[in-house]
């Protein structure tokens, strides 16, 4: 089996996936790693099959859109994902987004925690790409305090665009909750715990784009979490897939 398989879910991505792919191409890791890209959309696509760096792009389609349940579960990244680590041969699967740049000891400081047994999952904080303060004062509190605060305590939320599960474990707890279109990374760490240790790494951070921020404000977003975790512990609901 290979060491490690990065997993990249990309919708209508285009150059973000190129810079990504370019970030993971540039790895200083020394074992074995295969790069597949799950992709939507025909420039997304065309980037992901001519990427020198990618072993394998999986080719997925819009679903038309008829305003139903089934719709919103095609369309989470969830699914994508879930179908990224059935192509996969790695020992450890890493996720990242194709809006995301890795730095080149990303893959390194993932794989190390493993060689601790125990340990099934290593998440680690996000970090703006660009340079305003106002987005680095914010994604330092709530994409890496707010991790050091509430993974001591039980809640851990391995980042989706900065995490990685050992197979075993992710096979064990069956994979990514495709019936969840938001909070679906939240969901697969917390029920990693009954399969071993998570890792929340400071030392490893990404940087990611600052789109979602940006349309809908950091109170916007504190907002669509506060409901969206709600609507996830309440028994009998679900986060909304209009969230996101």
């Amino acid at each position: 089996m290979t060491d490690v398989s990065v997993i990249i879910p990309a919708k209508g991505e285009g150059c973000r996936l190129e810079h990504t792919l370019d970030s993971i191409d540039e790895q200083q890791f020394v074992g074995t790693v295969e790069v597949i890209v799950v992709a939507c959309g025909d420039a997304t696509i065309e980037v992901a099959k001519r990427h020198a760096v990618v072993d394998c792009a999986l080719e997925e389609t819009e679903p038309a859109s008829t305003g139903t349940a089934t719709d919103a579960t095609e369309r989470g990244p969830g699914q994508a994902r879930n179908r990224g680590v059935r192509t996969a041969t790695g020992n450890i699967l890493l996720f990242t987004d194709a809006d995301t740049v890795v730095p080149p000891t990303w893959i390194q400081d993932h794989y190390r925690h493993y060689l601790t047994p125990s340990v099934v999952g290593v998440g680690g904080p996000l970090e703006p790409l660009g340079c305003q303060l106002r987005h680095r004062l914010c994604f330092r509190v709530l994409s890496d305090w707010w991790y050091r605060v509430s993974w001591p305590v039980g809640f851990v939320q391995q980042p989706g665009p900065n995490c990685s599960v050992r197979r075993s474990a992710f096979e064990k707890v069956d994979g990514f909750d495709e019936s969840l279109p938001f909070l679906e990374d939240t969901d697969l760490s917390l029920r990693l715990r009954s399969a071993g240790v998570l890792v929340y790494d400071r030392t490893c951070p990404v940087r990611t784009a600052t789109r979602r921020q940006r349309r809908v404000g950091y109170l916007g977003l504190f907002i669509t979490y506060f409901f969206g975790y709600l609507a996830y512990f309440c028994p009998g609901l679900s986060p909304a897939d209009s969230y996101f």
